[in-house]
C-alpha cells in the first residue's frame, strides 16, 4: 500500500459534507462506483473494502500479540466486524468469515483470552496519526442501550440521541480527527457504582478500573491516563461532554500541559474579563446570558458557521473563580439559527488562537458525533452482547479498527486519490 499516495490523498480531499458515504454505497469504492478498489477489490471484508488496506491494519495492530493463533483470530474478527451483515455479534461475526472452530473459538478469542487491548489501541492510533495526522483529539460519550441489566456497567442513563432515559451502559472515547477523517482509538467504560452491583460479579473487571469517580472524571481520564502516554503529537483536547463543573476539567488538562476546548451548559457561570462588553462587572454571569448579550458581534466562520467570542475568567476547582489573579478564558458560541439560542457553548483556554481556528476544532466535535453514528453503526460498536469487562473492551478495540479502515475506504472515494502506486 502507498502509504504516500494515503496522506496526499487525506489532506487535500477533505470531507463531503461532514459524513462518509458507506464503503460499498453510492459515491464509495466497489461495483457501481466507477472507482477500482485497487487489488483485492472483491474482498472477503464485504463490498469496496480492500483486503490489502485489512491486512495492513492487522499487522499494524496484532504484532504485539505473541501466538499466532491470536493473531489469526483477530484478522478474522476484523474482516467479520467489516463483512457481517445486522448487528455485529460474535455469531454474526463467526458466519460472516466460516471461521474455523467457528462462534466458539470467536468468543473465547474475545471474552476468555489473555492479551490485553491497550498495545493494540496504542498501535491503531500510531497508524492513524501517520496517515491522517490529528487536529484534535476528540472525547465524546456513547450511550449503549441494553435489554437487560447483567452486562458491566448496565444503568440507567439519558441517551442524548434518543432524548430519554433508557438501561444502557456508558463509555467515553477518544477519537484522533483530522477534519478530513474521525476516528476512535481509546474508550473508558464508566463504572458509577465500582462493581459492587450484582451485575458486575464475575464480570472480570481489574482492580484498576474500580475507580469511585464521576463522569467528568471518567471522561477527562480517557485522555490523562493512557493516551497522553503513547508518544503521540500532542494536541488540542476537543472535550464535548457538556458539563456546568468545567473548572477541574479545565485544571488537570492545564496541568498535563494539553490546551483544551470544553463544551459546557449553558448554565454554567463565568465573569466577563472585557470592561467593554454587556456583563462586565455583574460577577458570575451564566454562559447562554453572557452569549446572548453579545449576539451583535456574531460573525460568519468559514466552515464553522455564526460565532461569538467573549473574554472571561475561567473557573478553577469547582466552579470556583481564583482567589489570587485571574486565569484568561475565551466563551464561544456556535448558532446554527441566527434568531435562535446557541447551538452550542464552549470554554477554552486557548486565548491566543483565532477565534477561526477555535470554531473549525469545535466542529470536528460535530464531524466526530455524525461519523460514530453513521460508521460506528456499520461497524457495530454498540453491538458487544456478552458481559464480561475485557470483552467489551476487546470487541471495541476491534470495532474501533474497522471503523478506521471503512472510513479510510471512503475517505479515498471522495478524494479521488489512487489508494495503491
Amino acid at each position: 500500500m502507498n502509504k504516500a499516495a494515503m496522506v496526499t490523498g487525506l489532506r487535500h480531499g477533505g470531507r463531503h459534507g461532514g459524513r462518509f458515504p458507506a464503503a460499498g454505497g453510492p459515491g464509495g469504492l466497489g461495483p457501481g462506483s466507477g472507482r477500482a478498489a485497487g487489488p483485492g477489490a472483491v474482498s472477503a471484508a464485504g463490498p469496496g473494502i480492500p483486503d490489502d488496506l485489512v491486512a495492513e491494519m492487522a499487522e499494524a495492530l496484532f504484532r504485539s500479540l505473541r501466538r499466532s493463533d491470536q493473531r489469526s483470530k483477530g484478522e478474522q474478527y476484523l474482516h467479520g466486524l467489516l463483512a457481517a451483515n445486522g448487528r455485529k455479534t460474535i455469531q454474526n461475526i463467526a458466519g460472516a468469515v466460516d471461521a474455523p472452530g467457528g462462534q466458539q473459538s470467536l468468543h473465547h478469542f474475545i471474552c476468555s483470552s489473555t492479551w490485553h487491548w491497550n498495545p493494540l489501541r496504542e498501535a491503531l492510533a500510531h497508524y492513524v496519526e501517520g496517515i491522517a495526522p490529528a487536529r484534535a483529539w476528540v472525547v465524546r460519550q456513547l450511550i449503549i442501550p441494553k435489554r437487560g441489566e447483567h452486562s458491566v456497567g448496565v444503568r440507567r442513563q439519558f441517551d442524548p440521541e434518543l432524548g430519554e432515559t433508557v438501561n444502557a451502559q456508558r463509555a467515553f472515547g477518544v477519537w484522533l480527527a483530522s477534519g478530513a477523517m474521525t476516528v476512535p482509538v481509546h474508550w473508558r467504560l464508566f463504572l458509577p457504582d465500582g462493581a459492587d452491583g450484582a451485575d458486575e460479579q464475575g464480570a472480570g473487571i481489574p482492580a484498576s478500573a474500580l475507580r469511585e469517580e464521576t463522569a467528568d472524571e471518567s471522561a477527562t481520564g480517557t485522555v490523562l491516563d493512557d493516551l497522553r502516554k503513547w508518544k503521540l503529537p500532542r494536541r488540542p483536547v476537543v472535550l464535548d461532554v457538556p458539563t456546568t463543573r468545567v473548572g477541574p476539567a479545565v485544571r488537570r488538562f492545564a496541568e498535563a500541559g494539553l490546551p483544551v476546548l470544553a463544551r459546557v451548559c449553558g448554565a454554567t457561570r463565568l465573569v466577563v474579563a472585557e470592561p467593554a462588553l454587556p456583563g462586565h462587572g455583574l460577577g458570575p454571569v451564566p454562559a447562554l446570558r453572557i452569549l446572548q448579550g453579545v449576539r451583535g458581534l456574531r460573525r460568519r466562520i468559514a466552515g464553522a458557521g455564526l460565532v461569538a467570542a467573549v473574554p472571561v475568567t475561567l473557573p478553577v476547582g469547582h466552579g470556583r473563580l481564583p482567589a489570587g489573579g485571574q486565569r484568561p478564558g475565551l466563551l464561544l458560541g456556535e448558532w446554527r439559527d441566527p434568531e435562535g439560542a446557541p447551538e452550542r457553548i464552549w470554554l477554552t483556554d486557548m486565548v491566543r488562537t483565532p477565534v477561526g481556528e477555535l470554531a473549525r476544532l469545535a466542529r470536528l466535535a460535530h464531524d466526530t458525533a455524525a461519523d460514530c453514528e453513521e460508521v460506528g453503526a456499520r461497524v457495530g460498536l454498540r453491538d458487544f452482547k456478552g458481559r464480561s469487562f475485557p470483552g467489551w473492551h476487546r470487541h471495541m478495540t476491534l470495532s474501533s479498527a474497522a471503523y478506521a479502515v471503512s472510513s479510510l475506504t471512503s475517505a479515498y472515494a471522495l478524494t479521488g486519490e489512487a489508494l495503491y502506486a
